[in-house]
């Protein structure tokens, strides 16, 4: 689930200090609860997919033109400065 994408992620980002989290019922927080204590790591391909999305995505406004669909570590990657 997307829920679990993102707290397992989360817990793996060493610089990622603080996950704010928003439930509307007790299942919903036991739900995440459980996803940010499993102790199984997501997989290395996995984190990478994610941090891919991420670097194309993080600010569409200024995101560059230059990194393919294909991308595998060259290329542009970032915001040009407006």
């Amino acid at each position: 689930s997307l829920t679990e994408l993102s707290l397992r992620w989360c817990r793996q980002r060493s610089l990622v200090t603080t996950t704010l989290v928003g439930h509307t019922n007790l299942a919903q927080l036991k739900e995440s609860v459980k996803f940010f204590t499993d102790k199984e790591p997501l997989s290395d391909e996995i984190m990478w997919e994610v941090d891919r999305v991420h670097m194309r995505n993080r600010l569409p406004i200024f995101s560059s033109n230059h990194v393919g669909k294909d991308w595998e570590g060259s290329g542009e990657i970032g915001e040009t400065i407006p």
